[in-house]
């Protein structure tokens, strides 16, 4: 079953308008970034839609993933908008207040239950870059190129996004991208890790569908706990469960229960069988 879904601040909004889209498709929840005409630049209106449609994901158990990308060939993100960058910059409480959202969205889809993917085409650029991150998988075109040039701004980048890069790419590669801003082309981005596979063309739209399916198709409760493992052993404020021994006796439990469960049942006919599993779990 496909639908689609369009999250925009106001009535009379036209095709042009900046904004971000969702469409529904099988249980893979396709966003995409829509300003093209600016390579995609994230306007605060974008970012608060984009917010308002990971909340949609989040609460709809149909969704079992999640594929992000941008309008067009030119870019996944460029970055901020440029016009409204201008303006914050003369208001210090207005930039505050920006910067506050876009960590609080980007936040948010680190967060998320589901497993999600960056698909990259073009210009990832500083915002986008933090987007494109804050994703568990990233896949890029052979024209892709990324970038993080606060240095070239005078401006930091924000712990959380720091620490998102790290992760990706180590220590040595992250203070490079970050004390240089240069770019990195696509086959960089792979060998340093920043992404995990690199295509042309369909292939690389084949690609994102092979990933998808794999996630749409495995166990959601093995998918989710999963990320918060992940998340639990990354450590910092950015991820869930909170560090701490709640957070690890949750696990712990997830763990426990998991031998219990409808999916392990399900997953140890299958194999038997020598059939793929159907897993249905949350079952509501």
């Amino acid at each position: 079953m496909t639908s689609e879904v369009t999250a925009q601040q106001s009535e009379g909004n036209t095709t042009d308008t900046p904004r971000v889209e969702m469409r529904l498709d099988d249980g893979l929840a396709r966003i995409t970034l829509v300003n093209p005409d600016q390579r995609n630049a994230m306007t605060v209106a974008m970012w608060q839609q984009l917010a308002s449609v990971l909340d949609q994901v989040e609460q709809n158990d149909q969704v079992r993933a999640v594929l992000i990308s941008g309008a067009g060939s030119r870019a996944f993100c460029a970055g901020a908008n440029i016009a409204e960058l201008s303006q914050a910059m003369s208001d210090p409480a207005v930039m505050r207040q920006q910067n506050a959202l876009i960590q609080a969205v980007q936040l948010k889809l680190q967060r998320l239950s589901r497993p999600t993917i960056a698909l990259v085409r073009g210009a990832c650029y500083g915002g986008g870059c933090g987007l494109a991150l804050a994703c568990d998988l990233r896949i890029a075109d052979t024209a892709a190129t990324f970038a993080i040039t606060p240095a070239k701004l005078g401006i930091l980048y924000s712990i959380e996004d720091t620490r998102r890069l790290v992760r990706a790419v180590g220590d040595g590669n992250a203070r490079e991208m970050l004390l240089t801003g240069l770019p990195v082309d696509a086959a960089r981005a792979l060998q340093i890790g920043l992404v995990q596979h690199v295509a042309e063309g369909d292939a690389l739209e084949d690609k994102a569908r092979e990933l998808a399916r794999a996630l749409i198709e495995n166990s959601q409760y093995s998918v989710r706990w999963t990320k918060a493992t992940l998340g639990f052993l990354a450590g910092g404020s950015g991820d869930e469960p909170e560090k701490g021994k709640e957070g690890a006796d949750a696990l712990k439990r997830a763990f426990d229960e998991a031998f219990s469960g409808n999916d392990f049942a399900e997953g140890c006919a299958a194999f038997l069988a020598r059939r793929k599993a159907d897993f249905r779990w949350p079952q509501k």
